[in-house]
């Protein structure tokens, strides 16, 4: 037998088994449903047939379908151009499309270490899959049904393109951060003014043209699905909890409610500070510039200036910056601190599983993840 007919044999039978396998999760009466996964799976199916992917009555109306105990809709705020990865998930099964979705979501963390870790260190890549396992994001990613794990290939696929100086390839995969552009607005910022660079130009074109065709394909099943977005914004429909009163895990939300709770727009002012900041570094490094070792900082610094959002299930973006200082240890030969980093990505994950409370009182997380790079910045 050849190698490739004995590994496509073995792809086969392990294509055929799981299957199987799944066919048996689907049919169990007690498998659950994760609760934001049904906001981009009726968001999907609501615009495929043309509806209003913004409305809660209407995306409730699928999620009560897909789960009768659903007591209220879970709104999906993405943009519109997301939609065009969701109308899949939504020509599917509810059950089938979450395992789907799932498997997706687990394969993009796991790839998008790999690619991580291969643009920092060049040896012993089965410890990028070790960090991912202890991470505490990718446990809450798969708990929650969320779509993070897309963000974290994105910018993985980014740095790695980037690195072998592919700009159309580097674009592409940066315009997968778009699906929640707050969370990394000073990336976006600094992306769209390295335009002034040949190789910038080329990359954000890449990137502007990949959401332009996700929108479009969106436009197609529901033209006004764009208006339907800005009007949702502005003014949210009756079921539909606005931004505005949302209770976060983040700087930005706790000093507004500090200095000015009536207002909004308080916690968009460290994500500004955030971005004229970093603007400010970028003019200073001029070309001495280098994406891939200011990324790390980049999505610490988003992550934590957030005006909204930064739930623990959007923290898998933070393996960047965990995999950056881990990879210094590795690739200089000091095991000790990484190993003893991947323990504290573990208790962190532990830990938060073990104490219960709102998604809001997670504030100590992001901070707790970054603590051992901060450590490890300093040790390297």
């Amino acid at each position: 037998m050849s190698p490739r007919f004995r590994s496509a044999f073995v792809l086969l039978v392990g294509g055929v088994v799981l299957v199987f396998v799944a066919d048996g999760l689907v049919r169990t009466p007690g498998l659950l449903v994760p609760r934001d996964f049904l906001e981009y799976w009726s968001a999907g199916r609501v615009n495929l047939r043309g509806g209003n992917p913004y409305h809660p009555s209407e995306l409730f109306a699928e999620q009560k379908r897909a789960d009768p105990t659903r007591a209220d809709a879970v709104m999906m705020w993405n943009p519109p151009s997301a939609l065009a990865l969701y109308m899949p998930l939504g020509a599917c099964a509810p059950r089938w499309a979450m395992l789907l979705w799932i498997g997706l979501q687990l394969a993009a963390v796991f790839v998008a270490c790999d690619l991580l870790w291969r643009a920092y260190c060049p040896v012993h890549r089965w410890f990028a899959a070790l960090v991912a396992l202890s991470f505490v994001g990718t446990w809450w990613l798969v708990s929650y049904g969320q779509n993070t794990g897309l963000l974290l290939l994105g910018l993985a696929g980014f740095v790695h393109f980037t690195k072998n100086e592919r700009p159309l390839a580097a674009g592409a995969c940066a315009a997968l951060t778009a699906l929640k552009p707050h969370l990394l607005a000073v990336f976006g910022v600094l992306l769209v003014t390295d335009v002034l660079t040949r190789r910038g130009r080329a990359t954000l074109g890449a990137g502007c043209a990949v959401l332009v065709l996700a929108l479009g394909i969106a436009l197609v099943a529901n033209p006004r699905v764009v208006s339907q977005f800005i009007a949702a914004v502005r003014t949210p429909e009756e079921g539909a909890v606005p931004l505005s009163e949302w209770a976060l895990p983040v700087p930005a939300y706790w000093l507004r409610m500090w200095l000015a709770p009536g207002h909004f727009w308080v916690q968009f002012v460290p994500c500004v500070v955030a971005c004229a900041g970093f603007l400010g570094y970028r003019v200073y490094k001029g070309n001495t510039w280098a994406w891939t070792h200011a990324l790390p900082l980049i999505c610490a610094v988003s992550v934590l200036a957030t005006p909204y959002g930064g739930w623990l299930f959007d923290l898998p973006i933070l393996l960047l910056p965990v995999l950056w200082v881990t990879a210094r240890f590795v690739r200089n030969g000091t095991w000790l601190p990484a190993v003893a980093i991947a323990w504290w990505q573990a208790a962190i994950t532990v830990t938060t599983y073990a104490v219960p409370g709102g998604l809001h009182g997670y504030w100590w997380v992001a901070p707790a993840v970054l603590v051992t790079c901060l450590w490890g910045r300093a040790k390297c």
